[in-house]
């Protein structure tokens, strides 16, 4: 059962969802009219679906995740098995990517069809602490429903970007002489994507801070998931995942720490707060 303040925290990101799938139907507006935006309604409608049902599927895909069965790993099962016992939720299935960052993430669209996907490189270079404390915090995402929000959040702002960026090559090869209309056109490709990209950072940052805090009481301690944070975030700044598609990089905030970060480029626009604010809200979390 979510918490009372897990409830308050999650209308406000919805009301934040809202105004993010209200911007998607004004995108759907700009470039047809009322068509467009009645477009955009349905389409909107189509990709929260998407992501109620079948979220699991596309995110464990997208990252070539495979399941771990007991057999391969009795003991990180039977952590996981305790941890979910602590969370009040049903043991999640367990799965792995082949990413050699340490990392993880979660998905399902509830606490009954949850998922829990490990790295290679979360499991081979750190131990079984914090490996435990960060399976504590994707539980944690699992019991607040996160992992149903995320996957709706990400895939709006995704096609906003594109809509967006068609809206300025409609503009442009459809005939438009007007200067203003040009350069209007190329401010509304600019705008509406930032605008998108804060409110899906505005999102998921309330997240990541409460699943810290969470984690911290599910796995009983605090010093795991502040050493785990830290190594994370260190090692994907020496090795930062290459080769990625668009699809996969737009899932950054599924992960308990961005593993395709580069701090020139994502300084500004990070979908999660600072190392350091993240430490602080652990350590001020009451056991």
């Amino acid at each position: 059962m979510v918490t009372a303040s897990g409830l308050k925290a999650n209308l406000k990101i919805f009301g934040l969802l809202t105004i993010l799938t209200g911007i998607f139907i004004g995108v759907g507006y700009a470039l047809a009219g009322t068509g467009g935006m009645i477009i955009g309604l349905v389409f909107a409608g189509l990709m929260n679906f998407a992501s109620y049902w079948f979220s699991d599927k596309l995110v464990l895909k997208m990252y070539g995740a495979e399941q771990i069965t007991e057999e391969q790993n009795p003991g990180l099962h039977n952590r996981l098995e305790k941890l979910a016992e602590n969370a009040g939720i049903p043991k999640p299935r367990l799965y792995k990517s082949s990413m050699d960052v340490p990392n993880a993430f979660a998905t399902g669209r509830n606490p009954e069809k949850g998922v829990v996907c490990v790295t290679d490189g979360l499991v081979n270079n750190l131990d079984d602490d914090e490996v435990d404390a960060v399976i504590a915090h994707e539980l944690a995402h699992i019991k607040n429903r996160d992992t149903l929000i995320n996957a709706s959040v990400a895939t709006i702002a995704g096609a906003i970007s594109i809509l967006a960026e068609m809206a300025f090559w409609g503009a442009m090869f459809g005939g438009e002489e007007d200067g203003a209309e040009m350069v209007s056109a190329l401010a509304f490709m600019i705008i509406t994507p930032i605008i998108a990209t804060i409110i899906r950072m505005a999102i998921s940052r309330k997240m990541e801070y409460r699943a810290d805090s969470n984690a911290v009481q599910i796995h009983g301690q605090k010093e795991g998931l502040s050493s785990a944070l830290t190594k994370i975030h260190e090692e994907a700044k020496k090795k930062p995942t290459k080769h990625v598609s668009k699809s996969q990089e737009a899932g950054a905030n599924l992960f308990i720490d961005n593993p395709f970060a580069s701090d020139k480029l994502t300084k500004w626009f990070s979908t999660h707060p600072k190392l350091d604010d993240r430490i602080s809200n652990i350590e001020a979390t009451n056991l």
